[in-house]
């Protein structure tokens, strides 16, 4: 797994590998071979974290198209070294101050993942979600993975590769285990099944997408917790409470019994590590039983409210965005 200090620095160098590749012709991909009628993908356009959408409409695709070419149908950017850098979308510019005040640019996810290549590389596949999210990135540099795009990326993955979905839970929580289930089955999740924390198997935990549903005495729930620098999460549990940060890593907010948090990785667990665009890892947790029931709840129930949030807070029938 690589630093969290050393993960930008490494998106930089891929991002411009793959533009040096792309301008030599080497390992290109050819563009322009027809879809099926009627396929399509969606895109999305948005800043700080989820907080303000920009743009968000389906995309036609009579062709294959890479993410770079599908912005550009759909919006105006301009791109900076040599082509492989979106540095601005309908005018929102990226800046990097000398001073280190300023460090807000565009990231790109693919159906809720990073993504681990520059935007001219990847494939745009039929039922793709293409988010664009322009944030502050000066305490997390790296986020892995985001809720907004549920049932994303489980019905679909990344560059079509989709993985087995897993909903583990502690024994407290069968039934929201199999509702949960019912329901990513319900929205066209092909392989989803539940298993007791226990009774998870090694296979399991490396190479398939983790649904735990678990308070935060719960081991996999504590192991995640402990790493959550690492794992791009804005939100953490400390002397028993739920602690919520802002962008720039100071925490905004407290929260106690009963309230819950859903917040998504790539998986720690999975060899390649948290970069390799593969598998995810959801978080789906509380301080106290009530807490993990209510963020479960929710959702099952309500995942339309969390459309475009990198992660969120349920506090009874409030859904707070994360980071604050």
């Amino acid at each position: 797994m690589l630093k969290e200090g050393n993960m930008w620095r490494w998106l930089k160098v891929t991002i411009l590998v793959t533009l040096a590749l792309a301008l030599a012709g080497v390992g290109c991909k050819s563009r322009g071979e027809p879809l099926p009628a009627g396929s399509s993908a969606t895109l999305v356009v948005a800043r700080d974290f989820g907080r303000e959408v920009v743009l968000s409409e389906g995309v036609e695709l009579a062709r294959t198209m890479s993410a770079m070419d599908m912005l550009k149908e759909a919006a105006e950017v301009e791109i900076a070294y040599g082509g492989g850098f979106v540095n601005a979308i309908n005018g929102i510019r990226s800046h990097y101050t000398a001073t280190r005040s300023a460090k807000d640019d565009w990231f790109l996810y693919i159906n809720g993942i990073s993504a681990k290549t520059g935007a001219h590389d990847y494939t745009i596949r039929p039922g793709d979600v293409e988010r664009w999210d322009f944030h502050h990135w000066g305490y997390r540099s790296f986020v892995p993975a985001l809720i907004g795009d549920f049932p994303e990326p489980f019905i679909h993955g990344y560059r079509g590769k989709v993985y087995a979905t897993v909903v583990v839970y502690e024994q407290s929580f069968k039934e929201e285990a199999e509702a949960l289930r019912d329901e990513l089955t319900e929205l066209g999740v092909n392989e989803v099944s539940t298993v007791e924390t226990g009774a998870l198997s090694g296979n399991d935990k490396a190479h398939s997408n983790l649904i735990l549903l678990g308070t935060m005495d719960s081991p996999l729930i504590a192991k995640l917790d402990e790493i959550y620098r690492k794992l791009g999460f804005f939100a953490r549990f400390k002397d028993g409470r739920l602690q919520a940060l802002d962008t720039k890593g100071h925490v905004a907010a407290e929260y106690g019994p009963g309230v819950g948090i859903i917040q998504a990785t790539q998986s720690p667990w999975n060899p390649d590590g948290v970069g390799a665009s593969k598998n995810v890892v959801w978080m789906v947790s509380g301080v106290d039983e009530a807490g993990v029931r209510n963020a479960a709840q929710a959702l099952i129930n309500r995942h339309d409210e969390m459309r475009h949030l990198f992660a969120t807070i349920v506090a009874g029938e409030e859904i707070i965005m994360v980071p604050q």
